[in-house]
């Protein structure tokens, strides 16, 4: 019965975190910040990887494998212990303020419960990504379309995605949507010519 209790006061106080504008605040920020990290990784291993004679199948693993590493690892434990230790930490310092312990209060229970909704939302983008971003290549294993129609797919797919992210960016900051969307596009299409750039010098064939 305890831990009954325990699981649903842990749930009401994480839905209870979108009262708390500085949650959801870092949770956008990491959700926006691992979004483009990972679009960047997968477009460079996309590109970087891509042959005429690619196989599909090892493509999408190499897409899904890259970005599944980093939005567990990095996107969900290493955001989860970051955020753990601040929260903590601010805990502690408000006790040391107060004289008196903070254990089982709401700050306490939101320096536990923060963290794990802030890398929730940072693992979700990573993996939201590389799974859109990885699709055209399963279909390529199907058969259901070429190789190379999958890998234009999924490059358009990621730039789409980047410029996505910058309307989003745009929306939260006030900017121009367009100027925010155009230079979030940029960063993905510097991406994909460096990329290119580098098999060129290699002598490796771009397509």
């Amino acid at each position: 019965m305890g831990l009954v209790l325990r699981v649903k006061t842990f749930i009401n106080d994480f839905r209870s975190l979108a009262s708390f504008s500085d949650v959801r605040a870092i949770a956008r920020r990491m959700f926006v910040t691992n979004s483009f990290d990972t679009l960047l990784t997968v477009i460079g291993v996309d590109v970087g990887g891509f042959s005429p004679n690619a196989d599909p199948r090892i493509m999408a693993m190499s897409i899904i494998g890259g970005g599944v590493a980093m939005g567990v690892f990095s996107g969900f434990i290493g955001i989860y212990l970051s955020e753990r230790a601040e929260r903590l930490k601010e805990v502690r310092e408000l006790e040391k303020k107060l004289a008196r312990s903070l254990r089982n209060s709401v700050y306490w229970r939101l320096a536990l419960v923060a963290p794990l909704y802030v890398a929730a939302w940072s693992s979700f983008g990573v993996l939201m990504v590389t799974c859109l971003v990885a699709s055209p290549y399963i279909l390529a294993g199907l058969g259901l379309i070429g190789v190379k129609t999958a890998f234009l797919s999924s490059v358009t797919l990621a730039l789409a995605l980047t410029a996505l992210l910058g309307l989003y960016l745009g929306r939260i900051s006030g900017e121009g949507l367009a100027k925010s969307a155009f230079r979030a596009l940029s960063l993905g299409v510097g991406g994909v010519l460096l990329v290119l750039f580098l098999k060129k010098i290699a002598g490796i064939p771009v397509a």
